[in-house]
């Protein structure tokens, strides 16, 4: 009986040992989209006349921008303190404050007592309809009083204000964090962050190339340029913002 060579079904035909310089699809580093993109503008074959610093650049607006339009959401909760109007003063909340959301726990039997006693509220009774009139009758009674908490937050101070903290409540906290690392962005941010920095080289690198007057030294005869290069680049990245745009995240509604 013949048998042909053994292999292993579970080893990939080709692996990063094999090729380390190819760029992951998510979660690469920014030194490794730095020289992908070097490759990509023909080095090193070519002479690359963008400096390293100047690629590193266009990674971060890359990077930035993304955080701008499509943030990481972070949840926190705050109790709140009878008396103290001020809070999370000179802690980091990323990109700021989002959206502040008071909780506070079901209305014990003996308060809807009390509140019955007010003309004219509701009588209470064991169905789920009676109550969930209550609850509205309830919560137009506390803006109508302005008993409900509020809050601002104040950028300049890097401060938390709360109007009328009640204690029996609790404060959610959604602020928006930026991507320091290229390394936590998820497949559709890595793909983005990847495209938006390579367009915005080529645009550089177009613009530097206009310097010359129709044509630049090669190995063989001089390169004649495509004055289209720079067009395509700005097309590219119009693009792509729109792309962001429509990427734009926003805090959970709160259906008050």
């Amino acid at each position: 009986m013949v048998s042909g060579p053994s292999s292993n079904a579970s080893e990939p035909v080709t692996t990063s040992a094999n090729s380390p310089d190819t760029l992951p699809i998510t979660g690469y580093t920014v030194d490794q989209l730095k020289n992908y993109i070097i490759r990509q503008l023909g080095g090193p074959v070519w002479n690359v006349e963008l400096s390293n610093q100047q690629i590193l650049d266009h990674i971060q607006d890359a990077l930035s921008l993304y955080s701008q339009w499509v943030p990481n959401i972070k949840v926190g909760n705050l109790l709140l303190v009878r008396g103290q109007f001020k809070y999370l003063q000179g802690q980091p909340v990323g990109l700021g404050i989002a959206q502040v959301d008071f909780v506070e726990p079901n209305p014990v039997p003996t308060e809807i007592f009390y509140g019955n006693l007010i003309n004219p509220a509701p009588l209470f009774r064991t169905g789920l309809d009676e109550y969930d009139v209550f609850l509205r009758w309830r919560k137009t009674w506390q803006r109508v009083t302005s008993i409900r908490p509020d809050w601002f937050y104040d950028e300049m101070e890097q401060c938390l204000y709360i109007h009328n903290p009640i204690e029996r409540y609790q404060a959610g906290i959604f602020c928006y964090w930026p991507f320091e690392r290229t390394e936590k962005l998820s497949y559709t941010g890595a793909d983005w962050v990847k495209r938006y920095a390579l367009a915005k080289a080529k645009l550089q690198l177009a613009e530097l190339w206009m310097k010359y007057s129709g044509a630049i030294p090669g190995p063989g005869q001089n390169i004649q340029l495509d004055q289209q290069k720079r067009e395509q680049a700005v097309l590219e990245v119009d693009k792509l913002m729109e792309q962001l745009k429509g990427m734009q995240r926003h805090t959970p509604a709160m259906i008050d």
